[in-house]
């Protein structure tokens, strides 16, 4: 009898065990994917641990799916990256076109010398890559998501100097698109560009901490010492 059981249960356990397996499969493989997907965002735009610029949140992006998403972090980014793949699988499912996100322009970066730019669409954003040397060359995909992205955030509100010498308070991403805006349109054909007002405070990916700056030397140490 106990031989019987024995027999019976077997094929159970079996099917359980690669029940099993074929989960942890199957979140591993969404993982790459996002981890895929977020390198490519932040390589196409030199932005980053690996790049020159960091991005300046909040920021709207559409999944593959056309639908439009607003992050506050590159942790929001990740989940709803996330969300989208366990909800309609992964690309490796299907077939080898890997999908990508497409930032809703326009958005904001900041350099290593704490200027402010604004892209506004697919070809700044190439500009941008072609002007940072970075370090995307000596790393692949994999683990990105966890350890890759970035490593800290700007905290609003900032002030900021224009090229003319004269200075504005940005509350939040989007009162910082229209400043930048609204001076460019009265002042067309300056090159300059806006820069942050010393000392300001970012946030650190790795533990939340405030960190102060007082300088754009300050701000390029941090930069640097990220990766």
């Amino acid at each position: 009898m106990k031989k019987s059981l024995k027999f019976f249960f077997l094929p159970f356990l079996a099917i359980i065990a690669i029940f099993v397996a074929c989960n942890k499969e199957s979140a591993a493989t969404v993982e790459d994917a996002v981890d895929e997907v977020l390198f490519s965002v932040q390589e196409r735009g030199g932005m980053g641990r690996f790049g020159c610029y960091e991005l300046v949140f909040p920021v709207s992006f559409t999944l593959p799916d056309g639908t439009e998403v607003t992050v506050d972090s590159y942790d929001e980014m990740k989940a709803a990256i996330r969300d989208y793949f366990q909800n309609n699988g992964t690309p490796h499912q299907h077939d080898h076109i890997r999908p990508k996100i497409d930032f809703v322009f326009p958005i904001s970066v900041i350099n290593e010398d704490g200027e402010i730019i604004t892209v506004n669409d697919q070809a700044g954003l190439k500009d941008l890559r072609e002007d940072c040397a970075g370090t995307f060359g000596n790393h692949d995909h994999h683990g990105h998501g966890q350890h890759g992205l970035s490593c800290f955030t700007i905290v609003f509100p900032i002030t900021i100097e224009f090229p003319d010498g004269s200075t504005a308070e940005a509350n939040d991403r989007m009162e910082l698109h229209q400043l930048i805006r609204v001076w460019h349109h009265n002042n067309p054909g300056v090159d300059q560009r806006p820069k942050f007002v010393f000392p300001i405070t970012v946030k650190m990916t790795d533990d939340d901490s405030l960190v102060t700056l007082n300088s754009a030397d300050e701000l390029r140490a941090l930069k640097e010492s990220c990766e």
